[in-house]
């Protein structure tokens, strides 16, 4: 997961309501960019349970300027990113992402 998925590369850019900055932002966006921000994500998660929206929120708020036109889809993509991969858990209904709830897997759930 070194990178943002092409197809939801291409779907943020498609999003008709993705102002110029924003596109321009997620077009910038490298391997570090997401390194980045994956490790702001976990980084804000332990092993309780937590609304996914209100993680994307946060990281959103203290990232770096250099992201600071980055559209709140992108942190949404990488917790999905990062579900997919098994790197944090989820529970509830992943497309409503104000109660959806995510967590760093427990240590024993990672053998």
């Amino acid at each position: 997961m070194s990178g943002l998925d092409k197809a939801a590369l291409a779907a943020l850019l498609d999003d008709a309501g993705l102002e110029d900055d924003a596109r321009k932002a997620i077009e910038r966006l490298g391997a570090q960019d997401i390194a980045q921000i994956d490790g702001a994500i976990l980084a804000a998660l332990g092993h309780e349970w937590k609304k996914a929206g209100f993680i994307a929120a946060g990281v959103m708020i203290a990232a770096p300027d250099a992201h600071e036109d980055l559209p709140e889809a992108v942190y949404v993509q990488r917790i999905r990113a990062l579900l997919d991969a098994g790197r944090i858990e989820g529970r509830g209904d992943a497309t409503a992402f104000k109660t959806f709830e995510i967590r760093l897997p427990d240590a024993q759930d990672a053998r």
